[in-house]
């Protein structure tokens, strides 16, 4: 398990289905996760999750994570892919999937606690994601976090009917500390 200050990070297991399910097709938070038509049966969970263990156990190390309140709550999930070796760099993806959820600082803690574990323990140097052009929460958390805008795929995804960007940010292991932006600086007496 990976410890934060809001969040604890477990590896994915078979009885996490139900809540994936739950997320999973939920058309709004599918939307911020870029698949908002997607219905995604359960037997279709129980196959990603049985290759996220498979992953695991290649890696040594967990392919997929159960996000948990510290209360032991589940609410989201971060998944890990497109991982080149050679070059150290991975793809992550995060999904807060209780809407109640979204603006509690849960999304910080996820990125701030697993960029420490990946370039720190696993060595990682990038580590980057993609998002739709719309996703704007999702970039300035992404931002906060420390992550650069890279680029833009032009009309990359097709979602609501309509074609949109997609943006890719990442975050090297040389960046160091993200600056606090003056409007979530706390001032101290």
């Amino acid at each position: 398990m990976i410890r934060g200050e809001r969040v604890n990070l477990r590896a994915i297991e078979r009885t996490d289905a139900g809540h994936l399910y739950r997320w999973l097709n939920d058309p709004e938070v599918m939307r911020f996760w870029g698949q908002p038509e997607a219905t995604v049966s359960l037997a279709e969970i129980q196959r990603r999750i049985e290759e996220w263990l498979e992953r695991e156990a290649e890696l040594g190390r967990p392919a997929a994570f159960l996000i948990e309140d510290l209360d032991g709550n589940p609410v989201g999930l971060l998944v890990t892919s497109r991982e080149r070796l050679p070059h150290r760099s991975l793809e992550l993806s995060l999904l807060i999937g209780e809407r109640e959820r979204w603006g509690q600082g849960l999304g910080t803690d996820v990125l701030e606690t697993f960029l420490d574990v990946c370039f720190a323990q696993w060595g990682f140097h990038r580590v980057w994601l993609r998002s739709e052009a719309y996703n704007e929460r999702a970039h300035r958390l992404y931002r906060k976090c420390g992550f650069t805008q890279e680029a833009v795929l032009r009309e990359a995804a097709y979602v609501d009917g309509q074609f949109h960007d997609v943006l890719i940010f990442a975050r090297l292991a040389t960046d160091g500390e993200p600056e606090t932006p003056a409007e979530n600086r706390v001032d101290e007496e």
